[in-house]
This record gives C-alpha cells, structure tokens and sequence, in this order.
C-alpha cells in the first residue's frame, strides 16, 4: 500500500506526498527496531531475574548444607576429644561408652567444601556468563568459586592422611551393625565398636593416628567455616539486586 502511494505520488510530482510517504516508512522501521530492542531487553532482564533467583536458591542450599557439615565437624571433634581423654585414662568411663564408639566409627567423616553450582555451571555452559549486569555481584560470584576451589584442593591430600590413618587404627577393631549410635547428623547410624581399652591404649602409633584425624578435623573446620559468612554476604547482595529492580523476595520466590 505504502509503495503504491508513493508510485502515484512520484507519477503525480507531488514531492510532498513522496517525502511523507518516505517518513511513514523510516519511521516505521524506527519504532519496528526500538519495539524488537525494548522486548530483547525486557526478555534478558526477565531472564537475569531468574539466573539470580535460581543463583539465591543455590547458594542459600550451599550454606545451609555447610552450616550442617560444620555442626557435624564440631560434634566429631567433641567426640575424638573423648576418644583421646579414655585412651590417655586407659579407661572408658561407663557414660562416654557411646560417645567413644561414635568418635571412632566416624573419624575421617568428612565432606567437601559446598557449592551447588547448577546455575553456574549452567551459565558457562550456555556462555551467557554477562547474564548478570551487576559487576559486584559478578566479581562476588568468582569470588565464591575461586575460595571454594582454594579450600577444596587440600581435600584430596587431607583424605588420604585421614585414610591411612584410619587403617593403622582399624586393624585393632572390629565393627558390628547391631545397634544405632545416637547421631542427628546421621539418622539411623548403625554401627558398634568392639574394641579392648588396655590394647588400645598401649599403642602409641595408634593414639597418635587418633590425634592426626582430630588435627585434621579441625582444620577442614577451620577451613569450611569461612564459606559461611561469604555465601551469607554473597546471599544478601542478591537479595538487594532483585528486590531493589523487580520487587522480588528470593527467599519466597518458587
């Protein structure tokens, strides 16, 4: 129609018609890119909301699950420093039976440091890495991966001392299933520790392999309990960001 218009006009010299003709199209196709940018826009945006509230999801996962490890590290460690005292006494007072028994069948229980990385892993893959427009939060997510990575790759070599250690220990022990060891990190712990307390006690190589997994626990602690406070701060900085530009809660957000 618009070509038409302008062929009669041009037919007709009327150069005004032509020029407004001209201007209708341009125009046109002004407002046609401006409409496919601002809806490009509204879709990457719809779609760094939704990174940062599945990237919220992840982390406050990561935390609670690290918060729990923690928990889990101290209760070992409470129970090796049993451990320690009866075999130092040669001797297991009757009310710490099952603590020793907990303390021994769980030495070297010991997670990894926790990150889901689902959204970033999904991100990499994807290549939309710049999803995310706010720099601090971006430089606060690498941040997080370089930490956890740094506390991880002592976890491998920790591991193996934990194990051989272990081995030194276990060959004086023998472990039945037939009763539950009270755990409310580990629901249902079956697991019994048969062991003699003078043996035990008398082996000097054995005692200090106890004290190296104990050493050991803790510095996983030490180590893991940073990731707390981080993924806290790294939580709250999100938090702000969909809150302050869409109004979102991430904490209620499905």
């Amino acid at each position: 129609m618009i070509l038409q218009n302008i062929s009669k006009a041009i037919r007709e010299q009327n150069w005004f018609a032509v020029a407004l003709e001209f201007v209708i199209v341009i125009a046109g196709v002004v407002i046609g890119f401006q409409i496919t940018a601002w809806n490009t826009d509204r879709q990457e945006r719809a779609a760094e909301r939704d990174t940062l509230i599945r990237l919220y999801q992840d982390i406050d996962a990561s935390r609670t699950a690290q918060i729990r490890d923690i928990g889990h590290i101290e209760q070992q460690l409470a129970d090796q420093a049993v451990v320690l005292a009866a075999l130092d006494a040669c001797r297991v007072a009757p009310e710490d039976e099952m603590v020793f028994q907990r303390g021994i069948s769980t030495l070297g229980w010991i997670n990894p440091p926790r990150l889901n990385r689902r959204t970033i892993d999904e991100m990499l893959a994807s290549g939309h890495t710049r999803i995310i427009s706010n720099r601090v939060i971006l430089d606060g997510l690498a941040d997080i991966v370089a930490t956890v990575e740094w506390r991880a790759s002592a976890f491998d070599d920790t591991m193996n001392s934990m194990q051989n250690n272990r081995q030194r220990i276990e060959p004086h022990l023998r472990f039945e299933l037939d009763q539950v060891l009270e755990n409310s990190f580990v629901p249902g712990h079956r697991g019994r520790v048969i062991y003699d307390i003078t043996t035990l006690c008398e082996n000097e190589s054995l005692i200090n392999s106890v004290s190296s997994v104990s050493y050991l626990t803790r510095e996983r602690m030490d180590a893991y309990r940073p990731l707390i406070d981080v993924y806290g701060d790294f939580l709250g900085l999100i938090a702000e960001e969909v809150e302050t530009r869409w109004g979102v809660d991430p904490e209620v957000t499905e």
